[in-house]
């Protein structure tokens, strides 16, 4: 048995929602659809089960730390975007307000920050199923 999906989402908290949702707008070239407590980012063009990013007000939000440290705010996940080209994909995400990470643990892909804290990667095409 499994769930009969018709969609699915990830939510990202941030004490700066419209912020957070208009870079993750400008980096995915998404169409944000603004809440009062959250904002929806969704690939208007995509086929089959439909995804999307959630970003929510949440005005206590403390950013995790990356690495993880001890006594730190831990971050609960993280996006992995995969590109053809992860160089161009860095310096694109740089353009629209992400930083790069001091800590890179691979050479075949980057760990980036988003404006609020999140990490997130920047992958080639891979697909470790297959």
């Amino acid at each position: 048995m499994a769930l009969n999906l018709v969609g699915w989402n990830v939510v990202l908290d941030s004490n700066h929602a419209d912020e957070l949702s208009a870079f993750y707008e400008k980096l995915l070239g998404w169409t944000r659809f603004k809440g009062e407590e959250y904002t929806v980012l969704v690939n208007l063009e995509q086929t089959g089960t439909p995804t999307w990013i959630t970003i929510q007000q949440v005005d206590d939000y403390v950013p995790p730390v990356w690495p993880a440290t001890l006594d730190a705010q831990q971050q609960m996940a993280h996006l992995d975007f995969h590109v053809q080209d992860v160089e161009e994909g860095v310096r694109y995400a740089l353009s629209c307000g992400a930083s790069l990470s001091e800590y890179q643990y691979d050479d075949r892909w980057r760990v980036m920050i988003d404006p609020a804290g999140h990490p997130f990667c920047i992958l080639p095409p891979i697909m470790p199923w297959m």
